[in-house]
């Protein structure tokens, strides 16, 4: 068995880190908020100044979670140009990565080509499909309970304007990064179905051209929306998709 070796993936596990590190905030926030609710609405007596200092907290964590985001933003636009080096070098047999993988490709009895390029890119957004659609799932729930928490906080304590201001942040933020997500799953199903046109009914004498403006479209996708997919949720599908990748192949005669 060939030894895998993914260089962007040092790159990758900061970004993971930084999502932990931002879903942590997430729930601590969330924690912290509900304490503030129950403080103003039951009679505990809680001197006000605690609501207060909680909601302050809570600013900081807003604030917080907004630079750690364009961080792990930045670091994954670096760990995405390191992918698609790779994933052209696979396809075409070029040298524009500095560092190849070994072992991650799952297509390598196809010559290389532009033919194996939209192979590949046919693979990527059905992962990247797939994985998406259940991240989403779990997105829409912190994209709602953050929403509902920190508006009973703002409506429940006397803070000041900017202490209001900052706590919005927060849930803003994360509604952005799930229309983000959103936008990165249909775009990306978009281009998987046009796979299966290509790969199924089109004249090979128009794929050619057909593949590239597909996976365009699918880097276009990925650069747009600047979301990294959940690793242990990939690790966790990882075989079963594989399964269904090869039966995907096996379809539409793809060798």
């Amino acid at each position: 068995m060939m030894t895998r070796k993914v260089p962007q993936d040092k790159i990758y596990k900061i970004v993971n880190k930084l999502s932990k590190i931002l879903n942590w905030i997430l729930i601590i926030s969330t924690f912290i908020s509900v304490l503030v609710i129950i403080f103003n609405n039951f009679n505990l007596n809680i001197s006000p100044n605690t609501s207060l200092t909680l909601s302050k907290i809570l600013a900081f964590f807003a604030v917080v979670f907004f630079i750690i985001e364009i961080i792990q933003s930045h670091i994954y636009n670096r760990a995405e140009l390191q992918r698609k080096n790779d994933f052209i070098d696979n396809s075409l047999k070029t040298k524009l990565a500095d560092e190849n993988s070994k072992g991650y490709f799952t297509n390598e009895e196809v010559n290389n080509g532009i033919y194996k390029l939209g192979v590949n890119c046919f693979e990527n957004s059905f992962f990247t499909k797939s994985i998406s659609s259940k991240m989403l799932t779990k997105q829409l729930i912190y994209t709602i309970v953050i929403w509902l928490v920190i508006w009973f906080v703002i409506l429940s304590t006397p803070n000041s304007v900017f202490v209001e201001v900052i706590l919005l942040t927060l849930p803003f933020t994360v509604l952005n990064e799930t229309l983000k997500l959103y936008r990165l799953n249909r775009n990306v199903e978009t281009v998987f179905c046009n796979f299966k046109k290509i790969f199924s009914s089109t004249k090979k004498s128009k794929r050619e051209f057909l593949i590239i403006d597909n996976v365009i479209n699918y880097e276009k996708s990925l650069s747009y929306s600047s979301v990294p997919l959940n690793s242990p949720l990939f690790v966790e599908m990882n075989d079963e998709l594989s399964i269904e990748w090869n039966e995907i192949k096996k379809e539409h005669k793809i060798k």
